[in-house]
């Protein structure tokens, strides 16, 4: 089992991006809300980390959230994704700054709903 998050699992694609917050499916877990849309072309799962600076108006704060829900994904996306290949769009969109365990418990059950889509 590798643990690695590489380039090709970033989705950048200002299209796809689009696509994906206009007709996935939405699940939300307090503090993330994520866009799904199941794809069958690509073979592997991309992700897209959002947090709002209407809400944390410092990039130290956005960044330090969106490197805990990367880290979360990446190291639960084997376990419970195996062989499921999807687009995600996860949006922090807690008040305030939770712990890293909230947001890994809340990507572990948006990952396990997103499979039975």
């Amino acid at each position: 089992m590798t643990f690695a998050f590489p380039k090709k699992q970033h989705l950048a694609q200002r299209e796809a991006i689009s696509a994906l917050a206009s007709h996935g499916k939405v699940l939300f877990k307090y503090p993330i809300k994520a866009f799904c849309l199941k794809t069958d072309s690509v073979g592997y799962q991309r992700y897209v980390f959002t947090v709002p600076k209407k809400l944390f108006k410092r990039a130290v704060k956005r960044n330090l959230l969106k490197r805990r829900m990367r880290e979360a994904v990446r190291l639960n996306q084997e376990t419970v994704l195996d062989g499921f290949c999807a687009d995600f769009l996860l949006v922090y969109i807690g008040r305030d700054i939770c712990p890293y365990s909230a947001i890994e418990a809340a990507v572990k059950e948006i990952l396990a709903k997103s499979k039975t889509l």
